[in-house]
């Protein structure tokens, strides 16, 4: 696991010590044995999942996590395609519609996001052929996200935790540990709204003090940030928006050669996206084509100088974006 999810997992398991220490507590407030319970369930079934990733000597992702990309991957052609015929008709009901952003689908909850899935493949499936034609939405475009949809469904977990709640069993690692950090929160709001509790047969400010020490969670800073399980890490989603012709500072960080940043160009021009120089100096911008999505590295955006990314659409009207930068290693 990642650094922070470490320190969370861990986290969960010191305020289960701590809070054992005031079972009359728990016993009396039924919300927060409820939470504690959730809290208990969680840690087991994320230490069940690690301790079955490092039994196979397999990648982080299983089958289910895999579709799951896919799934993302395709879903975000498929909206910016969509997106570029609404925003070619001036329809933002129909953009609003068409959006469905690689983020979206990747980390919300899994049912949902099938259900967004494929609500707009079938939008888009029910516009005209000769629309669908034009802007580049073919069968095969419109088919994978439905395609991965059923995948992910069927897929068969091969992180399946025997230790944990069966309602916990097929949830991947990311969403336990979402849950895990929701748990935490929960039993932290509900224990300081009883530390004014008077009554001398309770401990609540006993327990209020006990819960934040065993909370309290470790700070790394992100340049120091190590990737243990090779996979790419988001670290930070921009949403662009901007008119025609307007060049917009998009971050100040210098990011690496260990970065890589994907552009969902959701406008009907392309996006150009560089890192400009601290001293104005010219550099080349790369051109983002209308209703794709972009892989770049930070060597292609510019020199090793160069701080502050930019960008700016090239044709008239302008348009919206989302650049996504990811930590590789």
């Amino acid at each position: 696991m990642h650094h922070q999810d470490t320190s969370l997992f861990e986290s969960g398991q010191r305020v289960g010590l701590a809070v054992a220490k005031f079972p009359k507590e728990l016993a009396d407030f039924e919300p927060l044995q409820a939470a504690e319970t959730d809290r208990a369930e969680l840690v087991t079934a994320i230490a069940a999942k690690q301790a079955a990733q490092d039994r196979d000597g397999a990648p982080a992702t299983s089958a289910k996590d895999q579709a799951r990309e896919t799934m993302a991957v395709t879903t975000a052609t498929l909206s910016a395609r969509a997106v570029g015929y609404a925003l070619s008709q001036g329809d933002t009901g129909l953009k609003r519609q068409f959006t469905l952003s690689y983020a979206d689908v990747r980390y919300g909850e899994a049912t949902e996001d099938v259900n967004h899935v494929r609500d707009l493949v079938a939008a888009v499936r029910a516009l005209p052929e000769p629309v669908r034609k034009a802007f580049r939405l073919t069968d095969a475009v419109i088919s994978a996200p439905a395609d991965a949809a059923d995948l992910f469904e069927q897929a068969e977990d091969t992180q399946t935790l025997a230790q944990a709640a069966p309602r916990l069993a097929t949830l991947a690692l990311p969403d336990l540990l979402r849950r895990l950090g929701a748990a935490l929160r929960l039993m932290q709001t509900l224990i300081v709204g009883q530390r004014t509790d008077t009554d001398p047969d309770f401990r609540w400010a006993e327990l209020g003090k006990a819960f934040a020490v065993a909370n309290k969670r470790r700070k790394v800073a992100s340049q120091y940030r190590v990737n243990t399980d090779g996979k790419p890490r988001i670290v930070r989603t921009i949403p662009v928006t901007v008119g025609d012709g307007v060049a917009v500072r998009l971050a100040n960080t210098n990011y690496g050669p260990a970065y890589t940043i994907t552009v969902e160009n959701r406008a009907a021009t392309p996006l150009l996206l560089w890192m400009a120089q601290k001293d104005g100096a010219q550099t080349t911008p790369l051109s983002c084509p209308a209703g794709a999505v972009t892989k770049l590295t930070r060597e292609q955006l510019g020199p090793e100088t160069a701080r502050y990314l930019t960008a700016q659409f090239a044709g008239q009207g302008g348009g919206q974006a989302t650049v996504v930068v990811r930590r590789m290693v």
